[in-house]
């Protein structure tokens, strides 16, 4: 996926839709309505796939991670930890 996705005006779908949907198979391509507001961001349904999969992987990693920590400190909230204190934790 493109780092920096392509930037079309919205007008302009009509005219070069093959166009839109080349750039969209490379990554995505925000679409913008007059006065340069983003009006929707196009993708494939691959890259689609590709990123709702990757959001619940990641939903299930934290999911897994929380339940851990409520394990082992016997708790069912999470408190803010300070910076300092998570590095202590990782160093050990």
């Amino acid at each position: 996926m493109s780092p920096i996705p392509a930037i079309v005006p919205l007008s302009d779908l009509r005219v070069r839709q093959a166009e839109i949907l080349e750039l969209a198979r490379h990554g995505p391509v925000v679409l913008l309505e007059r006065g340069s507001r983003p009006a929707l961001v196009a993708v494939t349904p691959e890259m689609w796939n590709d990123i709702t999969e990757r959001l619940e992987e990641l939903e299930d990693a934290a999911a897994v991670y929380r339940a851990k920590w409520e394990l082992a400190t016997v708790r069912d909230t999470m408190d803010e930890v300070p910076d300092a204190t998570v590095q202590e934790w990782l160093d050990g």
